[in-house]
C-alpha cells in the first residue's frame, strides 16, 4: 500500500497550511499559517499493519507536519495514499503499527 507524507488540518480553522515549528523528537508543537492557532501531535496504537509498505523515499521537509510514533517512536509516521483524508489513519513505516492521530495542546487564536 503507498504511503505519503503526513498532511494535517488546523483542528481550530480546518487549514492544512500547518507548519512544524520544533527540531525532531521534541515537543511536536505545530502552528497554522493561517489562523496562528498552535497545537501539538500525538498518536494512538490501534494494532499491526503488516505490509503497510515502504515509506516514501523523498528527503523529509523539516517544516512538515511531524509526529512520532505511539509504539516505537520513530518519525517515519505516513499517511495511508487512498484512504479518505477524513478518516485520516497512519502507519509507522519503522514497526508496521497502525496509529491515530491526535491534537493536544490546542491554543486557538
Amino acid at each position: 500500500m503507498p504511503l505519503r507524507p503526513l498532511t494535517v488540518a488546523c483542528p481550530a480553522c480546518g487549514s492544512e497550511n500547518v507548519t512544524y515549528t520544533c527540531e525532531p523528537s521534541c515537543c511536536f508543537n505545530h502552528v497554522c499559517g493561517d489562523c496562528y492557532s498552535s497545537f501539538e501531535l500525538f498518536t494512538e496504537l490501534l494494532g499491526d499493519n503488516p505490509g503497510a509498505g515502504q515509506k516514501p523515499s523523498q528527503e523529509r521537509d523539516s517544516l512538515a507536519p511531524t509526529v512520532a510514533c505511539a509504539r516505537c517512536e520513530s518519525l517515519d509516521v505516513f499517511m495511508v495514499e487512498e484512504a479518505a483524508s477524513s478518516s485520516r489513519p497512519l502507519v509507522c513505516a519503522a514497526c508496521q503499527a497502525s496509529l491515530h492521530l491526535g491534537f493536544a495542546s490546542v491554543d486557538a487564536r
